[in-house]
């Protein structure tokens, strides 16, 4: 289940990818991160001046010193001493610099200090918190010296407290460039220079950029009304396979010919039949993943119930009414339209009458109000679920997922062994309680048990093979997960997850044998079988970036970021999508500003 490992893997997972792209380091983590708030942030210049002095005092009696270097030397000396007195007085200091740079900037002979004076300068002034007047002068500098580090760290602070975060990520990926190019000469040198670091902020500045990209995203949907299609037929299947009746709707829709059923829709005049005809066609089609179908006929059932209600003809029974809201709620829910989806649940709950049928339509409803954002309320409806059966695996289940997401595994294995006691036969149940039981660093005998008995209640599913190469490559037997990857993937080409793993197995085998090639080939295959498929994306990006050579071909991974947002429907994968694409933006615009001329990591 690709959303189950989706959150097992973390919110870091999004900074440790943004950090590998912009040095160009896999190696580099949060843990090395620096604390930059510029109190270490000295002047420059003065070691320069007491030289200069000393040389003077020494020198030929005499030689006459121009009065304007006297004045030049006496202005810096006094923003020196202001600067480092105990309290500091930056905005005096500021003012005596600003005297500096009006004598240096009249004298040719005091160029090669300028630069230095409005570092200095800018110093100050952040200090006292003129921090517009300090970006002019970070812009002068800037100018004479694009790798200046400690004004790009400087940029970015004040940027970050101005709220201009985009342009705050772009200058911590500038000085996270310069700490990389600065490494490779050390190392080139044969130094042992110190690795490079990101700022300590950089992953609060990354949030707020992908935030509030998002954000806009969000708010124009909502502005345009935006729908989505439905998902991809390998998630739709994924998610009725939680559900414990599924195998037993799919073998029954199986054995029934849908042909007869349109037959029989359009050959009867009686409105009410041919509306309970509709319901048993929607759960043919739904159980035989012809989703399309099932969907356009849910819309034809929806219209045949409104015509029936209008006339006041209507005895249809409660129990076909029941069936087609939960219908609703369901296409409603995977287009993303969540309450329209709350609403029909609901009024198929006032219908429903089967306590089993009314727990499954109340687990369904819970799933909603998760992607609702209401984590609590969805909670509540799972308790009453267990109210009206308490038998239920499939209560047991979700609320397993609904642990993962709130990242307490231990209560989801236990939620998940519960599930296969009420349902032995539930495989895919198995499946996630392995997954969980690997995050949990669970015995591997136990693990192997549930493994060995999926292979016996489905030998020919795709899902099983996905999962034993999870668990061979979380104990690095990298060959043996990518034969059990190909295996799932010869099960079910529409799978995009083993197509997914294979690619990372293939990232994790010794140099000698990589093929970045075949593993970018690997996760474009996966986003065309399920566009949805935001790991694979994140992952893509990540190596297209790391191959790109150009500013253009840089910018076609940015597209590419872009394009995918119109697939992202859940609000927190927008935001890691949104933050991964802002990251690729500020190190794109980064690189040019520090002057390289190519793009290559």
């Amino acid at each position: 289940d690709q959303k189950l490992k989706y959150m097992l893997q973390g919110k870091q997972r999004v900074l440790a990818v943004c950090v590998a792209l912009a040095l160009g380091f896999l190696w580099i983590v949060l843990a090395t991160s620096g604390n930059d708030d510029g109190k270490n942030d000295e002047v420059e210049g003065e070691d320069e001046e007491k030289q200069e002095d000393a040389e003077t005092s020494s020198s030929n009696q005499k030689t006459t010193v121009p009065s304007y270097k006297s004045e030049f030397g006496t202005a810096k000396m006094k923003a020196f001493e202001l600067f480092k007195r105990n309290p500091p007085e930056y905005e005096e200091a500021a003012d005596w610099f600003s005297k500096a740079i009006t004598i240096a900037e009249a004298h040719e002979s005091l160029v090669p200090q300028r630069i230095a004076l409005y570092n200095n300068r800018s110093a100050c002034r952040e200090r006292f918190g003129a921090l517009e007047l300090s970006l002019e002068d970070c812009a002068v500098v800037l100018a004479a010296n694009k790798t200046h580090a400690k004004v790009r760290r400087r940029r970015a602070r004040i940027f970050e407290k101005l709220g201009r975060h985009a342009d705050a990520l772009v200058e911590i990926c500038a000085d996270l460039l310069i700490q990389r190019e600065d490494f490779k000469r050390s190392l080139q040198q044969g130094r042992t220079p110190e690795q490079p670091a990101p700022a300590e902020n950089v992953e609060a500045v990354m949030r707020a950029v992908g935030k509030q990209r998002a954000d806009e995203i969000i708010a124009e949907r909502k502005r345009l009304g935006t729908k989505f299609k439905l998902p991809s037929p390998n998630t739709i299947t994924q998610l009725l396979m939680t559900y414990v009746k599924y195998s037993e709707r799919k073998s029954q829709a199986e054995a029934i010919n849908v042909v007869d059923l349109e037959n029989q829709v359009n050959s009867i005049e009686d409105d009410n039949v041919v509306l309970e005809t509709l319901v048993q066609m929607v759960t043919v089609y739904t159980y035989t993943k012809r989703y399309q179908e099932a969907q356009a006929a849910v819309e034809r059932a929806l219209t045949l119930l409104q015509k029936i209600e209008a006339s006041s003809s209507s005895h249809v029974s409660s129990k076909c009414l029941a069936e087609i809201w939960r219908y609703v709620g369901l296409f409603r829910h995977l287009t993303h339209e969540l309450s329209e989806s709350d609403e029909a649940y609901r009024r198929s709950l006032e219908l429903e009458t089967d306590s089993l049928l009314r727990a499954e339509t109340r687990v369904k409803l819970a799933g909603v109000l998760v992607d609702s954002g209401e984590a609590d309320k969805a909670e509540a409806e799972l308790v009453q679920a267990l109210k009206e059966d308490p038998e239920s695996s499939d209560v047991y289940m979700h609320r397993a997922q609904l642990h993962v997401i709130r990242r307490d595994l231990q209560s989801a294995q236990a939620d998940l062994e519960k599930c296969i006691k009420a349902a032995p036969d539930h495989v895919l149940a198995r499946l996630r309680l392995a997954t969980v039981l690997i995050h949990n660093q669970v015995d591997s005998m136990e693990i192997e048990e549930h493994m060995l008995a999926c292979e016996k209640l489905a030998p020919d599913m795709s899902e099983v093979y996905q999962v034993k190469g999870e668990i061979a490559l979380a104990n690095n037997e990298i060959e043996t997960a990518i034969q059990h990857f190909d295996k799932a993937i010869a099960l079910d080409s529409t799978n995009p997850v083993p197509l997914y793993n294979k690619g990372m197995a293939l990232i994790q085998l010794p140099d000698g044998g990589r093929d970045p090639q075949r593993t970018k080939d690997l996760f474009e295959a996966a986003l065309k079988v399920d566009p949805t498929c935001m790991v694979a994306l994140m992952r893509l990006s990540e190596l297209k970036l790391q191959l790109a050579a150009t500013f253009d071909q840089a910018r076609d991974v940015v597209d590419m970021l872009d394009r995918a947002t119109v697939h992202c429907r859940d609000n927190d994968e927008l935001l890691e999508l949104s933050t991964v694409r802002a990251m690729a933006i500020a190190q794109l615009e980064a690189a040019q500003n520090v002057g390289l001329t190519s793009f290559q990591m």
